[in-house]
C-alpha cells in the first residue's frame, strides 16, 4: 500500500486505543466524507485502496474537483490495525459513538458516513449520536428487506424479490453469523496458527458473496485478496474482529435512521416502501453496476461516482 494509507492510531479517552487510514483531501475541513467499519468477511480497509483516491482527487479520474472530500477509514475494535477491546459490549452503537469522538478529535464539524456490511449497522448509528453534525448516510445496500411479518402484506412484483433474494448462493452458504456467534475463538486458532486455514476461510467468503460465476480471482485483483488476508494474519486480529457476532444475539437486517438523510447505492434487493418506514430516503438507484460486497474493489468509479452523487444532494 501506498504512503498515503499508511495507518496512524489516536488515543480517545474512555474507549480503547484504535488506529485508523486517512488519506488527504481537497475540499475545506468543515466537509468531509466519513468511511466506514467491516467485518473479517472478508472485507477490511485494503478493499478501498484502489478506490479512496476518486473521492479526494476526483480530477484525476474525470470528475468534477469541486466535488473532492476529505476522507477518513476507521477500523473498528479488534479489526487490523485497531487494538482489540478490552471489555464485551462493543456493539455498532457504541463503535458509533467512537466514531463521532474521532471525528471532533480530527477537527470535523459537519461529516457524512458511509457503511456497507458491518458498516452499514455502524454508519447509520453515528446520524444518532451526532445528528447536529451528520449531514447525511450512504449505505451500499440492505435496507428495506422485508421481515418474516411483512411478508404477507408484499405486493406481487414484491414477492417474487424476497423470493429470489431468498433462494441467492450467498443467503443459503455456510452461516458464518451462526458459526462466530458460537465459538469464534476456536476458528481463531486455525486461523492464526495455519495461513492456508485463514486464507481458505477468506476466499471462501469472497466467493459466497460475490454474485457472479466466477471466481474471486477473476473479479478482484489477487494481491488485494492476499493483502487482505495478511494483514488479519499478521495483526492477529482474525479472532477479535469476529467478537461483534459473538457480542450479538442474532441476525437481523440494518433498520436505518431518520437523524439525517439516506441514500444506497443499489435499492435492491430491498423495497424502498419498507425502507421508509425508518429512513429519509433521497436516493435509491436500481441499476447500478455490481451485485456483491466487493464494489469498492471491482466497481470504484461507479460507486464512487454516485457517493459524490449523494452528498452532491444533502451537503
Amino acid at each position: 500500500m501506498s504512503d498515503e494509507l499508511r495507518p496512524f492510531r489516536i488515543d480517545i479517552p474512555q474507549s480503547d486505543p484504535g488506529r485508523s487510514a486517512r488519506a488527504p483531501g481537497r475540499r475545506p475541513l468543515a466537509e468531509a466524507v466519513a468511511r466506514r467499519g467491516l467485518e473479517p468477511r472478508p472485507n477490511f480497509f485494503v478493499e478501498f485502496a484502489e478506490f479512496i483516491g476518486r473521492l479526494p482527487d476526483p480530477r484525476s479520474h474525470g470528475g468534477d474537483p469541486s466535488q473532492a472530500f476529505h476522507v477518513v477509514v476507521p477500523s473498528v475494535p479488534g479489526f487490523g490495525f485497531s487494538a482489540p477491546p478490552r471489555e464485551t459490549g462493543w456493539n455498532v452503537a457504541r463503535v458509533a459513538r467512537l466514531w463521532a469522538q474521532l471525528m471532533r478529535r480530527l477537527g470535523y464539524d459537519r461529516y457524512g458516513t458511509q457503511g456497507g456490511d458491518l458498516g452499514a449497522y455502524i454508519a447509520p448509528e453515528v446520524a444518532k449520536a451526532a445528528p447536529d453534525h451528520v449531514v447525511g448516510v450512504y449505505i451500499t445496500a440492505g435496507l428495506g428487506i422485508p421481515t418474516e411479518a411483512d411478508v404477507p402484506e408484499l405486493t406481487e412484483e414484491e414477492r417474487a424479490a424476497f423470493e429470489q433474494l431468498q433462494q441467492a448462493d450467498w443467503t443459503n452458504g455456510v452461516p458464518h453469523h451462526a458459526l462466530l456467534r458460537a465459538a469464534p475463538q476456536t476458528f481463531a486458532y486455525g486461523w492464526h496458527d495455519s495461513p492456508v486455514a485463514a486464507l481458505a476461510w477468506m476466499i471462501q467468503k469472497f466467493k459466497e458473496f460475490t454474485a457472479a460465476d466466477k471466481l474471486p480471482e477473476e473479479l478482484i485483483d489477487r494481491d488485494l485478496i492476499l493483502t487482505n488476508t495478511t494483514l488479519y494474519w499478521l495483526t492477529d486480529t482474525f479472532g477479535s474482529s469476529s467478537w461483534p457476532m459473538y457480542d450479538s444475539t442474532g441476525f437481523g437486517w440494518p433498520e436505518g435512521q431518520k437523524a439525517a438523510p439516506t441514500g444506497v447505492y443499489s435499492g435492491a434487493p430491498g423495497i424502498r416502501r419498507l425502507a421508509e418506514r425508518h429512513n429519509s430516503i433521497v436516493h435509491w438507484p436500481t441499476d447500478n453496476p455490481g451485485g456483491h460486497r466487493f464494489l469498492a474493489m471491482d466497481q470504484p468509479d461507479a460507486m464512487a461516482a454516485d457517493m459524490r452523487a449523494f452528498f452532491d444532494k444533502v451537503r
